[in-house]
């Protein structure tokens, strides 16, 4: 008695006709893949061109305008976990601003005189750190 573990041991009529059938089940699944790739195909073309051009370094417009409405709203908080400094400036209205790294909660930013009164300092607005 012969064994066979793989349809190709023999080319025997068993063996043709297991590959016939096996070809002839995956044939329909061929066109289905054809068909589902002219569906998609202009699909993948724009989405290879904007992978191209993201590597590239070119934005569409939309995509651009976003990343900086995100970074607007969040660049100073994931600065500020990263880096333990303390950044100042002036806002648009043209208060002077510290932006004060998380990290630093621990730190209390006053001025002196003004909400903090020191009994040996009675020189009034400077920048008192307490912890």
């Amino acid at each position: 008695m012969l064994f066979s573990f793989y349809p190709y041991h023999n080319f025997s009529d068993y063996n043709l006709d297991w590959c016939i059938n096996v070809v002839k089940e995956l044939t329909p699944k061929v066109a289905e893949l054809e068909t589902w790739r002219s569906e998609h195909e202009k699909e993948y073309e724009e989405l290879k061109k904007l992978y191209d051009d993201l590597n590239s370094g070119i934005l569409p417009p939309s995509m651009y305008d976003s990343i900086v409405a995100w970074l607007n709203k969040n660049l100073i908080d994931i600065v500020g976990e990263l880096v333990k400094h303390v950044f100042f400036g002036l806002t648009d209205s043209g208060h002077f601003v510290a932006y004060v790294p998380e990290s630093w909660n621990d730190i209390t930013f006053n001025t002196s005189n003004y909400d903090i009164t020191i009994p040996t300092f009675d020189v009034y607005g400077h920048l008192v750190l307490s912890y």
